[in-house]
């Protein structure tokens, strides 16, 4: 039975941070902090990151052309301080192609902790390279290094969809 239990946890974490790809359609898929994978600095995690695979951005016969992509991405952060504010950032890459940038501050406002809000909304026409989405979350400035800074939740709603207005 000990070994089973001990087999479980080394996959139990592997098979969470499967993710699904995404097409490119308009559907909205959500992201929680299970399926990203923490980022280290010195010993401590300073962040998270999820790649996610992209298909259909592909040449369209129809408009002669690549299609516009519209990335819709909105998240939220809540984390443990010690009472200093917490500086959040989230960006957007895909295959190399920046998308968007957004920067929030997890705040203890009269002992209740107030979340960080990110949205990114932002069209771009990537002909066909766009095959991969790189989305960080992370802590900036002095709250990188503050080791009582946590981000305990995390989610991420993201929509990636076609601009077929020509």
């Amino acid at each position: 039975m000990k070994s089973l239990a001990i087999a479980l946890m080394f996959l139990l974490p592997f098979s969470t941070l499967a993710v699904e790809p995404i097409y490119v359609g308009g559907e909205q898929h959500s992201y929680s902090i299970s399926d990203f994978t923490p980022v280290y600095t010195n010993g401590q995690i300073v962040g998270y990151d999820v790649e996610i695979p992209v298909e259909v951005d592909t040449y369209d016969d129809f408009i002669q052309d690549y299609p516009e992509l519209i990335f819709d991405i909105s998240g939220g952060a809540i984390g443990t301080t010690d009472g200093s504010p917490m500086l959040m950032e989230m960006s957007l890459v895909c295959s190399g192609i920046d998308i968007g940038y957004d920067a929030d501050v997890i705040i203890n406002r009269r002992g209740r902790l107030l979340p960080a809000r990110f949205s990114i909304y932002n069209r771009k026409k990537t002909n066909g390279e766009c095959k991969e989405l790189k989305l960080r979350v992370n802590k900036t400035g002095s709250s990188a290094t503050n080791p009582s800074a946590i981000i305990d939740v995390l989610n991420v709603d993201l929509i990636v969809f076609l601009n077929l207005e020509f």
